[in-house]
């Protein structure tokens, strides 16, 4: 399927009043400079990941509550409603372009939070709400009762058979490197967490697959002069598993606490690109934290394969070297104005970025363009 997300909404988080985001590509980057609020748009869409996942309750609680969350720059009534909408156009088997919306709105979230939510598809279709999901029996009113007593969401249920699945699975990578670097014992394998901590757990996994540990491989001695390897052993003593580099012409093992954090950086990236196979949403903030410009530049053409628009690939920067490899209406200019954060797409990045012009760093130091 193809298609691409036409737009979205989110208003009433941190430093969010209303933000309105149109044609979002598969692969896009957000760049500005620091405090533009870049990472709470990124946790907003992590709110709404928790609220679809687990309902309004949970997603409070996991994001600190009314008073993190809410908009400070809006009046006392407005900041107690958090809205979402998504608008998804895409082409189905035979070519037709459909669009499908979602839509909720949190109300009395500093009391009784209150979710109402629905579903449209065609600008004009009909609106599926919880009252066209539970039937109108003893049984499925009390159910009913439930699921908004708590806060559920039940846009999984509507969406099962919808093929868009980008917000309810969802992963928000912020790569600890000192943590990815610890030895493990007892850690879930099956994905990187979201801080990388289970690194060297999902490495001994993927050393089965010959294609991917191939392909590791090959990045990493592409990019780090005397690299020869990188696998997993187990310490006798206490069982852990912990990461092992080894250099061309030395014999001896470097363990993971020896090795840069950009080694370890780049290592969590690739796994991430690499392993991250189900459908879904992924956000990766600073990808180029520690890495030399051509590997950053490298890693920009490999996400921008891997992008799609059911696995769409979003990342934050304020890397200029990031910002100048990207094509047209994949770059967003973040800032804010009067305190609330905006956003602006860029339509002729790639002419920009080899004018000459020092716009860029004027944006990514805070100045207006």
């Amino acid at each position: 399927m193809r298609g691409t997300i036409d737009y979205l909404k989110i208003s009433n988080y941190r430093s969010i009043d209303v933000l309105e985001l149109h044609d979002i590509k598969p692969f896009s980057v957000f760049a500005g400079p620091n405090g533009s609020g870049k990472s709470n748009f990124f946790d907003a869409l992590d709110f709404v990941n928790w609220v679809i996942r687990f309902g309004v309750d949970e997603a409070l609680k996991k994001h600190g509550g009314f008073e993190n969350i809410r908009c400070l720059r809006r009046c006392s009534d407005a900041a107690r409603v958090f809205e979402f909408e998504s608008v998804f156009k895409f082409e189905d088997d035979t070519k037709k372009t459909e669009t499908l919306t979602y839509h909720f709105e949190i109300s009395q979230l500093d009391t009784s939070p209150t979710l109402d939510e629905y579903i449209q598809k065609g600008h004009n279709g009909k609106k599926w709400t919880a009252n066209d999901v539970f039937k109108d029996n003893e049984e499925c009113r009390q159910a009913k009762a439930e699921f908004l007593r708590r806060g559920k969401s039940f846009l999984p249920i509507m969406f099962s058979g919808l093929r868009v699945h980008l917000f309810n699975n969802f992963r928000l990578y912020r790569i600890d490197p000192v943590k990815a670097k610890l030895p493990v014992k007892n850690y879930d394998d099956s994905e990187l967490s979201l801080k990388g901590r289970n690194l060297a757990a999902v490495l001994n996994r993927l050393e089965k697959n010959d294609d991917i540990r191939g392909t590791i491989l090959e990045w990493m001695e592409f990019i780090i002069p005397g690299f020869e390897k990188v696998h997993t052993e187990t310490e006798r003593l206490s069982g852990s598993t912990l990461l092992a580099f080894k250099e061309k012409g030395i014999e001896k093992l470097f363990p993971a606490h020896l090795m840069s954090d950009g080694t370890i950086y780049l290592l969590s990236l690739l796994i991430i690109m690499l392993d991250r196979l189900s459908l879904g949403m992924t956000l990766i903030e600073e990808p180029e934290r520690g890495l030399h410009p051509k590997t950053v530049m490298r890693l920009v053409d490999a996400f921008r394969e891997k992008a799609s628009f059911e696995h769409p690939i979003w990342l934050t920067t304020h890397n200029e070297t990031l910002a100048k490899c990207l094509k047209n209406n994949e770059l967003w200019l973040v800032g804010k104005k009067q305190g609330k954060t905006e956003m602006k797409s860029v339509q002729i990045a790639d002419k920009l970025a080899s004018s000459g012009n020092t716009w860029l760093t004027d944006v990514l130091s805070g100045e207006p363009i």
